[in-house]
């Protein structure tokens, strides 16, 4: 983040801020600020700065990470401390908590998918297969935490799943690929919709059937 957006943030939450820290979903960076307290005029002054980062009190971080695990996990493993204490390293994700919001995370997102289908084609349709890899990847992480695997980048994320759980998930790493431009579309676009949505029901079966530690 640059550094004059930092110091604006900065000014802005006063001896209120806590911890100032950025994070990535896939490539989109965020701003993370939790704050002591928070109020309407805060919110305010943000906005007349055009300032946006995601906010939560301190209370609430605490709170809130067995309600949203997934998302905790991903800011948990991916940030950086631009400001303040670094109280997400010592967060504890509950795996149970985490495999039931993964269940719901990949039939939602197979649900979707589907209603999508029916509605979209031709350019659309391509638009929704290279959607489906960042909305996947941070729910993806997740199913390695849950049987403590672990991986170097994003490319090699899919290869640590498959073998992990024993599943195919290569048509994400080709559409990763395709979204980077490393790669091109090399099958009929409703092949690659079949497949997404083979590997998403079959993920939610997998979660559904797997037993883990609290």
């Amino acid at each position: 983040m640059a550094k004059d957006k930092e110091s604006k943030i900065k000014e802005i939450l006063g001896e209120d801020l806590v911890t100032l820290a950025e994070y990535y979903i896939g490539d989109e960076q965020k701003i993370l600020a939790v704050c002591n307290t928070l109020d309407f005029n805060i919110l305010k002054k943000l906005k007349q700065n055009k300032e946006h980062p995601i906010l939560f009190t301190k209370e609430e971080l605490i709170e809130g990470v067995d309600v949203f695990p997934v998302e905790f996990l991903n800011i948990k493993l991916h940030h950086n401390i631009l400001y303040g204490e670094d109280i997400l390293k010592d967060i504890k994700i509950s795996k149970e908590n985490l495999r039931h919001q993964l269940e719901f995370e990949f039939r939602s997102k197979l649900i979707h998918l589907r209603s999508e289908y029916l509605m979209f084609s031709g350019r659309e349709l391509e638009a929704l297969i290279l959607s489906a890899v960042p909305a996947i990847a941070p729910i993806i992480s997740g199913l390695l935490y849950l049987k403590d695997l672990s991986h170097d980048d994003t490319c090699d994320l899919f290869d640590v799943v498959s073998k992990g759980y024993g599943m195919d998930v290569s048509i994400l790493r080709e559409i990763y690929d395709i979204r980077n431009g490393k790669s091109k579309f090399k099958k009929d676009k409703e092949q690659y919709v079949k497949e997404l949505i083979d590997v998403l029901s079959g993920i939610g079966n997998l979660i559904d059937e797997l037993r883990v530690s609290k």
